[in-house]
């Protein structure tokens, strides 16, 4: 009787364990595990990796990080994923306060892709965020634009595409504190029809910026002289 051929233990997945008798075979194999080994270097995933971690930071008394190997094999991983790759499709501002955010508010996991979980996330954040970021960012993004619609930077809230620059406010690119103190903002805001001025009333609500302004008037000062010296 013949002896049953022995697998080469040299030859064993990592991922699940699976051992193989010819190199070949094993060159090829691919698994679940192994499949998403293979796939961390994409952005959806380190950002997913980069959640589970502070996942579990707040959830867990463990000391050690976790890893990315106890990563792919988490129940969690494809949620997560989904969640990174969510960030990257809408642009998300700030994705680790987005996740402390989803934590705090104990948000569940299977929704942390909800447009409206993001929407509540967003008004919060651009009302905390710090003034000085608000306003570089918004400059970028206005400089950005202004190449597509052939304006210069500091005009695009005078001449870019109206219902382009009203996106860009319900998606936090154009904040409040460029809007409210540029001589270019306000007339935008000015110059908006009724159903326009629905469209970004929460993003952009006067009561509640008037008493943020109210409260820090030295950045408000700081930010008045920055665009007006910047000519918006």
């Amino acid at each position: 009787m013949k002896n049953k051929k022995e697998t080469n233990p040299e030859l064993s997945c990592e991922f699940c364990k699976r051992s193989f008798l010819r190199e070949t075979t094993f060159v090829k194999h691919i698994c679940e595990y192994k499949h998403r080994w293979l796939e961390k270097d994409r952005r959806g995933n380190q950002l997913g990796y980069q959640s589970f971690v502070q996942f579990y930071k707040k959830h867990s008394a463990a000391k050690n990080e976790k890893t990315y190997l106890e990563f792919i094999k988490s129940a969690y991983y494809t949620a997560f994923v989904k969640f990174g790759n969510y960030c990257i499709e809408i642009n998300a501002l700030n994705v680790p306060r987005l996740v402390d955010y989803y934590l705090k508010e104990n948000i569940k996991l299977d929704t942390w892709t909800s447009d409206s979980n993001y929407t509540k996330y967003l008004i919060d954040y651009l009302k905390t965020e710090n003034h000085l970021d608000a306003v570089n960012r918004s400059i970028e993004f206005c400089a950005d634009r202004s190449v597509e619609e052939n304006t210069q930077p500091n005009d695009y809230l005078r001449y870019g595409n109206t219902n382009k620059i009203c996106h860009a406010i319900t998606t936090g690119k154009i904040s409040p504190w460029v809007l409210y103190h540029s001589e270019s903002g306000t007339k935008f805001l000015d110059s908006l029809t009724e159903d326009l001025i629905k469209l970004v009333y929460e993003y952009i609500n006067p009561v509640q910026w008037a008493i943020k302004f109210s409260k820090q008037e030295e950045e408000v000062t700081e930010v008045k002289s920055l665009l007006s010296e910047l000519k918006w």
